[in-house]
């Protein structure tokens, strides 16, 4: 009787290759994942993701993709930023009708309010509607506190006021963009498009120097 030492030789390769698979697969694919993940880990070090200087989240953007180098790139390339090591993180995935309240919309706006309290965005694009809501629970800072004085005057024109809920004063908490902008170039808005800043906001600084940069059209 063969032993099973002879029995594998006598083997043709693919019936050695089966059995081998048979019998050591699962410490083969042990073996596998584990140089998978020293691969994945040594690429990732070698390659780290750009450091994100400020959130834009985009409301009721055209779902048209952007070309790949937007408003935002472009912004931190004019300002001598290496876009391999800083990025501007834009979201335009919430869409929030307020004339037809559905369970989507109704969604969109927790996700929306939910990250205005987290202070998960830096820069806010929007439409009137947006706005009226966010500004009336007190959720947008003021313009005064955004651009400067010489800027405010400029822009008078295109300033947007809310009532605040609480206190019933009135609050200047968007501006309009430039009918044409770098946002409606790139395919995100084919409308008036308002900007705000977030009263949570983090990132504030590069938030006001990006909102001008818009605001130069």
């Amino acid at each position: 009787m063969q032993t099973e030492k002879e029995s594998f030789q006598n083997m043709t390769v693919g019936k050695k290759l089966e059995h081998i698979w048979e019998y050591y697969k699962l410490p083969l694919l042990g073996i596998a994942l584990v140089l998978f993940i020293i691969i994945y880990t040594i690429v990732r070090l070698a390659t780290p993701e750009p450091e994100v200087l400020m959130r834009a989240v985009l409301v009721n953007a055209s779902p048209m993709l952007a070309e790949e180098e937007d408003t935002f790139a472009r912004y931190l390339t004019e300002q001598g930023y290496n876009r391999e090591e800083a990025a501007i993180s834009v979201n335009a995935s919430l869409y929030f009708d307020r004339e037809h309240m559905s369970e989507s919309n109704a969604v969109s706006y927790q996700a929306l309010a939910a990250m205005v309290m987290l202070g998960e965005i830096d820069l806010l694009t929007g439409d009137a509607d947006t706005f009226d809501l966010l500004g009336v629970e007190n959720g947008l800072m003021a313009m005064e506190d955004v651009l400067p004085e010489e800027l405010l005057e400029k822009y008078q024109d295109r300033l947007y006021t809310v009532t605040e809920g609480e206190t019933g004063r009135q609050l200047v908490c968007g501006i309009w963009l430039p009918d044409v902008n770098g946002l409606t170039r790139d395919g995100y808005y084919v409308t008036k498009v308002l900007a705000g800043i977030p009263i949570t906001a983090v990132n504030t600084d590069m938030a006001k120097e990006v909102l001008m940069y818009l605001l130069e059209g």
